[in-house]
C-alpha cells in the first residue's frame, strides 16, 4: 500500500501516524508541505530504511532539495498508484 502524507511533520502528526500504521512493505510517498520532511536531518534520520518517494514539484515549488528518497513526479505518482492501488492519504 501507498502512504500519502500531505502536510509537513512539524505541523500536524500525519507523517507520525503514517509510520506508526505502515506495513513494512508499505511505500511512503512525501507531497505537498510534508516533502519538507525530507530535508530536515531529524526526519531524514527516522526515515532511513524505508522506500520513499519525494513529490519533485512540491520540492521546486518550496526550493527545496530532498536530502532522502527518490524524486517522484506526477507521472510517476500515477504509475505508483496503477502498481500498488488506492493509496492511504493522511491529510489531517
Amino acid at each position: 500500500m501507498i502512504q500519502l502524507v500531505l502536510n509537513s511533520p512539524f505541523l500536524s502528526q500525519d507523517l507520525e501516524q503514517a509510520l506508526r500504521y505502515r506495513d513494512t512493505e508499505d511505500v511512503l510517498v512525501l507531497m505537498q508541505d510534508a516533502v519538507v520532511a525530507a530535508t530536515a536531518p531529524q526526519w531524514c534520520a527516522r526515515l532511513v530504511g524505508i522506500p520513499l518517494y519525494v513529490m519533485e514539484e512540491d520540492l521546486k515549488a518550496r526550493g527545496l532539495q530532498g536530502r532522502i528518497g527518490m524524486e517522484l513526479d506526477m507521472a510517476g505518482l500515477i504509475a505508483l498508484i496503477a502498481e500498488q492501488g488506492s493509496p492511504q492519504t493522511w491529510a489531517g
